[in-house]
C-alpha cells in the first residue's frame, strides 16, 4: 500500500503544476457553512411565499409558476429540478434571487469578517497556497458558486484576483481592459521606463454570477462590496438559465471559461458535481476529454461516474468512512480502486499530505 500511495501522490502532484485549470463547486462552500441547495430550498419555501403575499398587483401567472415550484419542493424534489419543470415568471425569479442573496450573503459576510480579522483560515487556503502564480503565469479558476470564499482566500494569501471587472472602488465589468490592469512600469534605462505585463494573479471566472455583482440599467454590471439592491447578478437553476446565460456579463464569462478549458493541460475539480451543461459540453470535447483529470469531492454522483468512465486519464477521490476511496485510470485502463486511511478527499488534508502545505 505504501508504494501504491506514493504513486497516487506523484500523480496528484502534476496537478500542482502550471497549465492546471481549477474548477470549484458547491461542495467547497458547503464545507465552510455556506447553505447548500437543501437549506436554500427550505428558505425559499418560507421567504418567497411571504414576499409574494406582501406584493400587490400580481398576475395569475406569478402565482401559478410559484405553486409549481412550491409543490415540487414540498414533495421532496430537489431545487434544481423543481425550477426546471416550467419557466417561472420574472417576478418569482427576482424573489428567488432576493431570497438566495439574503441567505448566502449573511453567511458570506460572517466568513469575510473572520478571515479579515485573521480568526479563520478557509479550507482553500492550503491548496491555493500551492498555486500562487509563479513565473508570470496566471492561474485560472472557474467556480459556479455565488459566494466570495475564493476571493477571501486570495486576500489572506496576498494574491491579486482578476474577475474581469476594471476600476478602483467602483469596478465595472470590462474584460477589454484586462491587459491594462496587469501592466506595471519597469525601468529600462536611467531615463526610460516601459510598461510590461505582470501575470502574477488569479483569473477568477464566475459563470453563474456573484453576490457582489449588481447591474445598473443601461450602464452594465458593477462589483460592489456593499449591496445597492437585493437583486445581485446571479443565474438561478431552471428553465430561464439558458436565456440568462446569453446576456452580458454571463455570455462573455462563459466564453472565457471555454477558452480556459481548451487551453489547460490538466483539470482539477474540487467539490464540483459536474452539473453545468454548458461547461460540461466543453470539458467533453474529444481534445479535452483525454486531458488528465483529478476529481476531489465528498461523494460521487452519476455525472461524475460517467466523466470518470469516459476519461482515459482520470483519478476520482471520494470519502470512504474516516478515509478515502481512490479510483484511478490511465490509458483507459483501471490502475487502482482502493481505500486509504487518509481523508484526502478533504482539500485541507490533500494539500497537507500531497503538497506538504502547512
Amino acid at each position: 500500500m505504501g508504494e501504491n500511495i506514493d504513486r497516487v501522490y506523484k500523480y496528484i502532484q502534476q496537478f500542482g503544476e502550471e497549465q492546471t485549470l481549477i474548477t470549484i463547486g458547491s461542495g467547497i462552500s458547503a464545507g465552510e457553512g455556506i447553505p447548500g441547495m437543501g437549506k436554500l430550498a427550505d428558505h425559499l419555501l418560507t421567504d418567497v411565499e411571504q414576499k409574494l403575499n406582501a406584493l400587490e398587483g400580481l398576475k395569475s401567472t406569478d402565482w401559478e409558476s410559484w405553486e409549481v415550484v412550491k409543490s415540487s419542493l414540498q414533495k421532496g424534489i430537489d431545487l434544481e429540478r423543481a425550477l426546471s419543470i416550467q419557466a417561472i415568471s420574472s417576478v418569482v425569479e427576482n424573489l428567488i434571487i432576493q431570497s438566495t442573496y439574503s441567505l448566502i450573503a449573511a453567511k458570506d459576510y460572517e466568513i469575510f469578517s473572520q478571515v479579515f480579522e485573521r480568526n479563520r483560515q478557509l479550507n482553500l487556503h492550503r491548496i491555493l497556497k500551492q498555486y500562487i502564480p509563479l513565473n508570470s503565469t496566471p492561474l485560472t479558476i472557474i467556480t459556479t458558486n455565488y459566494d466570495c470564499l475564493i476571493e477571501y482566500t486570495c486576500l489572506s494569501l496576498g494574491i491579486n484576483v482578476d474577475n474581469l471587472f476594471y476600476g478602483g472602488y467602483f469596478r465595472k465589468f470590462n474584460p477589454r481592459l484586462q491587459d491594462e490592469q496587469h501592466q506595471k512600469l519597469k525601468r529600462i534605462k536611467r531615463n526610460s521606463v516601459a510598461a510590461v505585463k505582470d501575470n502574477n494573479y488569479i483569473l477568477l471566472l464566475k459563470p453563474h454570477g456573484s453576490i457582489d455583482w449588481f447591474s445598473k440599467p443601461g450602464e452594465g454590471t458593477y462589483l460592489f462590496q456593499h449591496s445597492i439592491s437585493e437583486i445581485p447578478d446571479i443565474i438561478t437553476p431552471g428553465k430561464n438559465k439558458w436565456i440568462n446565460e446569453r446576456r452580458e456579463p454571463f455570455n462573455t464569462v462563459y466564453a472565457k471559461c471555454n477558452q480556459a478549458i481548451d487551453e489547460a493541460g490538466h483539470y482539477l475539480f474540487l467539490g464540483y458535481g459536474y452539473n453545468d451543461e454548458d461547461l460540461q459540453d466543453h470539458y467533453d470535447h474529444e481534445k479535452n476529454r483525454i486531458k488528465p483529470k483529478l476529481i476531489v469531492t465528498m461523494q460521487s454522483n452519476t455525472k461524475l461516474d460517467q466523466l470518470f468512465d469516459k476519461s482515459p486519464d482520470c483519478m476520482l477521490i471520494v470519502q470512504h468512512g474516516a478515509g478515502s476511496n481512490i479510483r484511478w485510470k490511465q490509458k483507459g485502463k483501471l490502475v487502482c480502486d482502493y481505500d486509504v486511511k487518509e481523508p484526502i478527499w478533504e482539500i485541507n488534508s490533500l494539500a497537507k499530505c500531497v503538497f506538504q502545505q502547512n
